[in-house]
Parts: structure tokens; sequence; C-alpha cells
């Protein structure tokens, strides 16, 4: 009888490990699959997938490979302190209102045809309160008893109130028109020289100076949506 049991019990030990083996994802098959999958796809198949799947959204017609890599990357190392911020500004503790003096001071600029409402950034490091000042010459405003250059090309906006920021220590105010300079030296924020360093840093670990062709990256780009395909799948 002892033995009639125990080949029972052996035989429910023996069935239940087989329905465990049967109920685990079968991981050689789904690589299998993927790869066999992967195969069917061309390079720029390939990258408009991880596109789809990284910005959620078909990629536009006009973008090059290199142009989609380069959002993706992006994506991946600026993407979840992007989201974070958004969440953050929408607090409502964190919205800032204007001095009411300030108010005042903003509306009365609209009217003066020949002042200019100036935000000034002294020596110090500060942002002195916004001033209205006289123009001179059609170009020219007096800062503490020295010269500096207004440009309308330079004029900032806020809301409907026109201002011009200036810093102490240059005559020329801060604006945009400086963009081919900076972009040449290469920190302009749309170049993609600096999408392409920032982001392979952070997902390759190479350093800033060590070039990574084009290769590589796709190999990485497989990597990622293998990974995302198999945590998708269990």
């Amino acid at each position: 009888m002892e033995n009639v049991f125990k080949k029972k019990e052996i035989k429910s030990i023996k069935k239940s490990t087989a329905n465990e083996v049967s109920n685990r994802p079968v991981i050689k098959d789904l690589a299998k699959e993927f790869l066999k999958d992967v195969s069917k796809y061309s390079q720029a198949q390939k990258i408009s997938l991880m596109y789809k799947i990284f910005i959620g959204k078909k990629p536009d017609v006009g973008l090059s490979n290199d142009q989609l890599m380069n959002r993706i990357l992006y994506t991946a190392k600026f993407g979840k302190y992007i989201k974070h911020t958004k969440d953050f500004l929408k607090k409502k503790k964190n919205k800032f209102k204007w001095p009411s003096k300030w108010k005042r001071l903003f509306k009365s600029s609209r009217k003066k045809r020949n002042q200019i409402l100036v935000w000034f950034l002294n020596i110090k490091g500060e942002i002195e309160p916004p001033k209205l000042y006289p123009i001179y010459s059609s170009n020219m405003v007096i800062i503490k008893s020295r010269p500096y250059e207004i440009d309308p090309r330079s004029f900032w906006r806020m809301g409907k109130y026109i201002c011009q920021i200036i810093k102490g220590i240059d005559r020329r105010p801060v604006s945009n028109l400086d963009y081919n300079e900076i972009k040449k030296r290469g920190d302009s924020t749309d170049s993609d020289e600096f999408l392409i360093k920032a982001a392979l840093q952070a997902i390759v670990g190479v350093p800033h100076k060590k070039p990574v062709d084009k290769k590589t990256m796709i190999i990485i780009g497989v990597i990622v949506l293998a990974a995302i395909v198999f945590f998708l799948s269990q």
C-alpha cells in the first residue's frame, strides 16, 4: 500500500512540475521569434519602429534616419527630466506673481514711445528691478552713467509688454542675434552634435571625444527594442 501511495505522490509531483514548466515563458522561442521578425525589417523600418515606441508618434517624413536617431537618443537621455519639469511647473504653488508696483510700470511703458523698459543684470550678478529709461539718438540708453545700445531686433516680449535685457558688462543687449556664433562653437540647444554626444554618453557610457559610428547606434537601439519586447511578453 505504501508503494502505491508513493507512486501516486511521485506522479502528482511530476505532473505539477510539468505544468509549471509548461506555464513558464519560453524565452528561447521568444528570442528566436524576435530575431526572425527583426531580420525582415530594413534599417529605416527599425528606426521608425523605435521612434514610435520612444516618442509616441509616427516619425516626420522629412527627417533623415540620423535625425530620427538623434531624437530617440535625446528622449532616452532627457525624457524623464522633461516630464518631471512639466509636472513640477503645473503645481499652483509654483506660479509667480508680479509685484503690483511692477505691474503699474509695465502698463505705463506701453504709453511711452521714447522710453524703453529695461531689465538690468549688474556686475554683482543681480537682476535689478525693471525701470523705464529714455532713449537717445533712437538707439541708446544711459544706465549708471554708461551708454548701452538699444536694438529693436533685441526686444523681448512679456505678453503685451516690450522690454530690453541689458548686461552691465556688455554694451550690446541680450538677444538671439548671436545665434550663428553660438551654433558655430557647438553650444546651440538644437545642435545635432550636442544631442548625439549627450545621449550617447548616458546610454553607451563613452567619453565625449570617442567617436561612435552609426552601426553601433543601431545595434544599441535594437538591444533596447529587444528588451522592451521581452518585458512586454512577460
